[in-house]
């Protein structure tokens, strides 16, 4: 087979050499992990649906009823269960110096510390599900 180097490139390594060298070239200088990205702000759409699709009365009332979200990073798993704990503990630390609103607040725990135990058990079952 010929030599063909174009560029420090030869044909006849596979694509993961090229691109794990390429890795350790840039360095710092890398684009953040797939996992690490807040997830897009729309949904993936067909492009030939989007040209060909006229405006709807279903389409105006779905724009109008999606919440918007100010800090997409809240969107990934990791960051939103920071937060959820977050505001266990500050919801806590409210309910124990409040006096007319501790029996509300008290509440709003209860039904956090609920869903953060409801989270911890499907985490629970799917890793027993992935393990086999």
């Amino acid at each position: 087979m010929p030599d063909l180097n174009i560029s420090n490139l030869s044909f006849d390594r596979g694509i993961n050499d090229i691109v794990y060298a390429r890795k350790e070239e840039t360095g710092d200088r890398q684009l953040p992990e797939r996992q690490d990205l807040p997830p897009p702000s729309e949904g993936v759409k067909a492009q030939l649906a989007e040209l060909l699709e006229k405006p709807n009365i279903e389409q105006f009332l779905e724009t109008s009823l999606k919440p918007e979200v100010g800090n997409r990073e809240l969107l990934m798993p990791a960051k939103f269960s920071q937060a959820l704990s977050g505001a266990v503990a500050d919801l806590t630390a409210a309910a124990e110096g409040a006096g007319d609103d501790a029996k509300a607040l008290n509440r709003a725990v209860r039904l956090l510390k609920e869903e953060t135990g409801l989270r911890d058990l499907v985490s629970m079952y799917r890793s027993a599900l992935y393990q086999g």
